[in-house]
């Protein structure tokens, strides 16, 4: 099963680490810019379910009042 490393397993890599030397990139630079990453990538989740779920619940209300209109 393939799945995403966490934000420890990358900084902990050596060949990331090795990649990041070779671009002079400190090793707290990086972890922050992981970190800020990660804190972008969960709002934009979370703003992408809050609107999945605003159109079920629309989507939902409009079903039920055509079935109250032909009752």
């Amino acid at each position: 099963m393939e799945s995403d490393l966490t934000v420890s397993e990358v900084l902990a890599d050596p060949l990331i680490a090795q990649l990041r030397r070779a671009d002079h990139i400190g090793y707290a630079a990086f972890a922050q810019f992981l970190e800020s990453a990660a804190r972008v990538h969960t709002r934009q989740l979370l703003s992408h379910l809050d609107k999945e779920r605003v159109d079920t619940f629309y989507r939902q209300a409009e079903i039920a009042g055509q079935r109250s209109r032909l009752s």
